[in-house]
């Protein structure tokens, strides 16, 4: 039976400079630690992980793990080579996570049998930690089909999968195929009631590091399987869903609307306009 998990991933504060803000992003995590949720993946694509430096990133982990005390802290630990890779698992473990994500690689193509390498030197390396293999073809480049992940599932600690982008069908050939308590996470935030239908674990979402009573209302009512409250707060999962629109830009809007002393970005990515600014205050009313 699924266990309807809700794994926040969780978007960080810069200043107007583009400067890491940790105050700010400390204000983010309190909110997540606040909420009822199971835990919150850090320094994923919602943290814009590939604009941070090394010592950022490894900076953010150790005021995770502090910040959310009691929580699992899935931090992130990929990047494009397994120079950079060991750095930040050397930070994870220095900041006393016990659970870890791997992208891919990405950027330039890898076959099938790399991929496998080098998730095979980094659980390796990561001893002691659970891993977790990250797949987001979409931004990487690189896919993962049934008979890469089956082979990665037997890897020891590699404990499961969160899957970006694809489809619920393909979140159902995988559960076929992997052994028995090998969780699987969607990254689709607005599919979290349907995904344990198709054999996920749970939701990684960004969307609820914002709009975190949603998909925990959603949780109750699909462990309860009760199925109209079911029906009536998918309702409010793709309110918020549609407002946010997966930007983090949008869930940092959330937090300075709220009150919250968050600043602005670092990647290009648009800021909401006065229309959505209105949605999204409409949204907080609501649900935050």
């Amino acid at each position: 039976m699924p266990t309807h998990d809700i794994i926040t991933a969780v978007p960080l504060a810069f200043d107007e400079n583009g400067a890491l803000d940790l105050d700010g992003s400390r204000q983010i995590l309190e909110y997540v630690a606040a909420s009822p949720v199971q835990g919150a993946l850090v320094l994923g694509t919602t943290g814009e992980f590939p604009a941070l430096s090394i010592d950022e990133r490894n900076a953010v982990a150790r005021l995770s793990v502090e910040v959310l005390q009691g929580m699992r802290v899935i931090v992130h630990v990929g990047a494009a080579s397994r120079f950079e890779v060991s750095q930040l698992i050397d930070g994870a473990r220095a900041a006393g996570a016990t659970e870890i994500a791997v992208l891919t690689p990405y950027y330039l193509p890898a076959p099938p049998n790399e991929v496998f390498g080098f998730f095979e030197e980094v659980v390796a390396e990561a001893a002691g930690l659970d891993v977790y293999v990250y797949m987001f073809e979409a931004r990487t480049g690189i896919p993962v089909d049934e008979e890469l992940i089956v082979r990665l599932s037997a890897l020891p600690g590699v404990v499961g999968v969160k899957v970006s982008g694809e489809s619920l069908e393909l979140i159902s050939s995988f559960r076929a195929r992997l052994p028995e308590g090998f969780r699987i996470y969607t990254g689709s935030d607005g599919d979290f009631a349907r995904a344990g239908i198709a054999g996920a674990d749970g939701v990684i979402s960004g969307v609820a590091s914002a709009f975190a009573r949603p998909f925990v209302n959603m949780r109750e009512a699909l462990i309860a399987e009760d199925q109209p409250r079911i029906a009536e707060l998918q309702k409010d999962i793709d309110e918020v869903v549609g407002a946010v629109d997966g930007s983090p830009a949008r869930m940092r809007a959330v937090h300075r609307l709220a009150g919250r002393s968050v600043g602005g970005r670092r990647m290009p990515i648009p800021e909401p306009d006065a229309t959505t600014l209105e949605r999204l205050e409409r949204a907080i009313g609501s649900h935050h």
